[in-house]
């Protein structure tokens, strides 16, 4: 049994590392596609009606995170029926939200023209924000329920292979529309029709490996902590999307442009980190299920140093990276400035920081603590809205990156501390040793690297000084871990061979 739930972490692991290799490439390649066909201002319309539309978000209320939480224990013990009754209160949910989504979108088309100042007309906007939002309608209305139970089922394999392959047709139909018919509106729709395929396999899956009573009633005392999960989903929501909204508000789109090429790396380098630790969440889920707290400090302690040895690898890695890699990527374009060089340090920060939490957030969601921790993520929110709404008009869009970057501390603080407060005898220093070890071995990386400055912009010179400056800073990395984390590489070592 054990060598099975191994292979199915395993599995797990190396499908979602799968995906969100594909994401990263395809979040590279239809941006590069729209900024050489379109320019920066269609790239940065895109953009910004793509976070406008996910404001949905927030109608959404964080449901997801409540019915995975409420779904661990019966599944667990095998019990269909309330397995069932959650689906259908969740179903029902989710159809509401697509209904009022329509609406947003129709409104949202019709705003945005006449409050922003953008240079395209009204029809322009309008098609192409209804066009943009056929993703989401298709995700609420007929795929999040099944996918939710995949993933809390530790099925996230049969989730991140089909969205894998999804996302490359979706790269195949942009290049193919851009050779076909050039336009904006073409693409978005043909890229956007293929997510029809997802609802297709997460059905035809449940319905083959479920007994799913399709006649029971919504129970929607079944998932009461919907409003807890709000602030929850509020701060992760506003985490990823206040800056885009602050910078159209207060700059122009050609600036929206140059932050979201700077966030395709970023949000590439978090989709990897999460893929390669995401097959964990469950696994502190069902251990808090079953009280084996022992074990439970075993998989936190684990998952804590891997996110810790990403973090600080990758991402010191890319704060001397990114902006060469970004005057790389936009070579040629003259519609916008893309070297901001500070920015893309402090962006990278505020993403390190983010990740780091990650643990004790994940701890949290599997014990159903939604409400507890739901006043922290308020203040988290209200501190990056105000932050960046303040500093912008005088920084830029270095202003929304330090706004980021203070209500991501508190966050990550504020987790730290609440874990503490779930598992009996785990102290808090635990987490700020390893930081400050981690931390001082990074820095004296990055200073080495330094004296290797990056100096022509060709991939090639990028390519090789990516790897000297890996092989620098993992050396440093590994070798504080021969010396301060000699457990924890034991325990790793043992779980792999368990597999």
């Amino acid at each position: 049994m054990n060598k099975l739930k191994n292979r199915v972490t395993l599995l797990n692991t190396i499908s979602t590392l799968f995906l969100q290799i594909v994401l990263v490439l395809n979040g590279f390649i239809i941006p590069k596609l729209i900024l050489d066909a379109f320019g920066s201002d269609v790239n940065g319309l895109v953009s910004s009606l793509t976070q406008f539309l996910g404001y949905i978000a927030l109608v959404e209320g964080g449901i997801t995170g409540v019915i995975m939480a409420k779904l661990y224990k019966p599944l667990t013990d095998h019990d269909d029926e309330k397995v069932s009754a959650i689906l259908a209160s969740a179903k029902r949910f989710y159809r509401r939200i697509s209904y009022i989504f329509i609406v947003y979108a129709i409104i949202l088309g019709v705003v945005y023209p006449i409050i922003f100042n953008t240079g395209f007309d009204f029809v322009y906007i309008l098609s192409l924000t209804l066009i943009l939002s056929i993703v989401n309608i298709i995700q609420y209305m007929f795929s999040i329920t099944y996918r939710t139970l995949l993933n809390a089922d530790k099925k996230i394999y049969v989730v991140s292979f089909t969205q894998a392959f999804i996302r490359i047709a979706e790269i195949a139909l942009a290049v193919l529309a851009i050779k076909v018919y050039p336009d904006i509106h073409f693409l978005k729709f043909l890229t956007g029709v293929v997510f029809v395929l997802q609802p297709i396999v997460y059905v035809w899956y449940v319905k083959k490996h479920y007994k799913i009573d399709r006649n029971v009633k919504a129970d929607n005392a079944l998932i009461k902590g919907r409003w807890d999960g709000f602030a929850i989903n509020t701060a992760a929501f506003i985490h990823n999307s206040t800056d885009i909204a602050v910078l159209t508000i207060f700059t122009n789109l050609a600036t929206v442009s140059v932050y979201s090429v700077y966030s395709l790396i970023t949000m590439g380098i978090k989709n990897v980190i999460n893929a390669l630790t995401s097959s964990l969440n469950p696994t502190l889920g069902h251990a808090y299920a079953r009280n084996d707290f022992k074990d439970l400090k075993h998989k936190l302690d684990m998952y804590e140093y891997i996110i810790f040895m990403l973090v600080f690898f990758i991402f010191g890695v890319a704060i001397l990276l990114i902006t060469p890699f970004v005057m790389f990527y936009t070579e040629g374009l003259t519609d916008a400035d893309y070297y901001q060089p500070l920015f893309g340090v402090l962006i990278i920060i505020a993403e390190a920081l983010y990740l780091l939490k990650f643990p004790h957030l994940n701890l949290a969601y599997s014990a159903d603590k939604f409400k507890e921790i739901s006043k922290p993520a308020f203040v988290e929110a209200g501190l990056n809205i105000v932050i960046s709404v303040v500093l912008v008009p005088f920084l830029g869009i270095v202003g929304v990156a330090i706004g980021t970057i203070v209500a991501m501390l508190y966050r990550m603080v504020f987790h730290v501390y609440y874990t503490s407060r779930i598992v009996p005898r785990w102290r808090q220093w635990f987490f700020y040793r390893k930081l400050l070890i981690f931390l001082f071995a990074t820095m004296v990386g990055i200073a080495l690297c330094l004296l290797i400055p990056y100096s022509d912009n060709t991939i090639i010179s990028w390519i090789w000084h990516a790897i000297l400056y890996s092989v620098i800073i993992g050396i440093l990395l590994v070798g504080v871990s021969l010396v301060f984390f000699r457990d924890e590489l034991k325990f790793f070592k043992k779980y792999l061979k368990r597999k």
